[in-house]
């Protein structure tokens, strides 16, 4: 055991603080430092492959060359090419010019100021929000509702032409008169649909297109007709008797910034009684059935029937249902419930829901709008109205009962 014990070592250890992790410092010696200065590019060129050398190079020269370019353009000059670029621009976003001198400034005021007053005043919609101030005129109808109608006649064309077109009002008159009185006899076909004694299934034709007279009846329009698309239509009259209403649909915008949405065409009936009066189709009371006979390229049409009355807020009533099309060779017999058609104001849907009344119902239309660019065609034979005593609904549509006391249900 003592000759074990004789190799221990004994007592406390001892460690050394710090200086077993410390790194040694290397002395720099200053007799070796290259204190010459490089230039950065020959320090960078040493390490460039032959395409990167090239590559620096050309994207230096180029940047000399625009910065020479710029130089030799003067502020005045920077301005009017400014300008030029600001009035190829459209209204949309359209900014205020700048000028070079007080000068031309003032020259540019006194210019709009002219072309304020010259120009024609635009166009704008009747139903905008800021543009209630469509013209109304007795004598000259505003039928488009545009904001700068303003027709005059002179004297001469009055006494020359005034007579005239009181003798043919005049006789449209007597004619609508005698048909009055004889509608009204007893028995006539007439006088029982008045009275509401209509026979199931049985079907008035109203409109048909076999004659230039009748198809004279209806006006096109689309788009393009007001500058605010590229759509075209057409509507004409065939050997069969049969009317087409056709074109070709573009949703493209014009680049004037004025117009959101693009791509309509339609066709509307302008009929009218003596003396400019409206003809309302009041006599379609005691039917419950829109008849259709068409054919058409598979497209989804709407229909409309149209109800503007005296007062301007009601001049974008109308009511509507959509009229889909089969495609093919072969004719349908479309028959649409009056029901069915719901509330329109200038062509958005309403909220609040009112069943038609087809006592103030004064004009038809069909729209083509279902944002497909391409040829459209379809082919009216007539259109009328028909009977069904089974058909019991009322309106088709969910209303609700508005407090008296609230401002809408006055």
């Amino acid at each position: 055991m003592e000759k074990e014990k004789a190799h221990v070592v004994t007592g406390g250890l001892k460690l050394k603080k710090g200086d077993l992790f410390k790194k040694k410092k290397k002395k720099m010696d200053f007799k070796e430092v290259d204190l010459t200065i490089k230039k950065d590019g020959a320090a960078g060129a040493s390490k460039m492959t032959e395409a990167e050398r090239k590559f620096k190079e050309r994207q230096d020269k180029n940047m000399f060359e625009r910065l020479q370019k710029k130089a030799a353009v003067s502020h005045r000059e920077k301005v009017e090419e400014f300008n030029k670029q600001m009035g190829e621009l459209t209204e949309f976003n359209d900014i205020p010019k700048e000028s070079s001198t007080p000068a031309q400034a003032q020259r540019g005021d006194l210019q709009g100021q002219v072309e304020g007053q010259v120009a024609k005043p635009k166009r704008r919609a009747v139903f905008d929000s800021d543009a209630r101030n469509v013209p109304i005129s007795l004598n000259f109808p505003n039928k488009k509702g545009q904001a700068d109608y303003n027709p005059s006649a002179s004297i001469e064309e009055l006494v020359r032409d005034g007579p005239d077109i009181m003798r043919a009002q005049t006789k449209m008159l007597i004619k609508e008169t005698k048909e009055i009185f004889k509608n009204a006899e007893p028995g006539r076909v007439e006088f029982l649909e008045d009275i509401g004694h209509v026979r199931q299934d049985e079907a008035r034709i109203e409109y048909t297109f076999d004659s230039d007279e009748a198809l004279s009846l209806w006006h096109t329009g689309c788009d393009s007709d007001f500058s605010e698309g590229f759509s075209t239509v057409k509507w004409e009259r065939t050997d069969q008797g049969t009317a087409i209403f056709s074109g070709n649909l573009s949703s493209q915008l014009m680049r004037t910034g004025k117009v959101e949405r693009a791509g309509w065409a339609s066709i509307k009936l302008e009929q009218r009684r003596s003396f400019n009066r409206k003809k309302f189709f009041d006599r379609w009371r005691n039917f419950s059935h829109l008849l259709v006979k068409c054919r058409g390229d598979g497209r989804s049409y709407k229909v409309m029937l149209h109800a503007p009355m005296t007062i301007d807020v009601s001049w974008g009533d109308s009511w509507s249902f959509p009229l889909h099309t089969h495609g093919g060779p072969y004719w349908q017999y479309e028959r649409i419930p009056f029901s069915k058609f719901f509330h329109t104001v200038a062509g958005r849907i309403q909220d609040k829901q009112i069943p038609i009344h087809l006592p103030n119902v004064s004009s038809l239309g069909i729209v083509l709008m279902d944002r497909v660019d391409g040829p459209f065609r379809l082919e009216l034979e007539f259109i009328g109205v028909v009977k069904d005593w089974t058909h019991r609904e009322k309106f088709a549509y969910e209303t609700y009962v508005i407090p008296m006391w609230n401002t809408a249900g006055m």
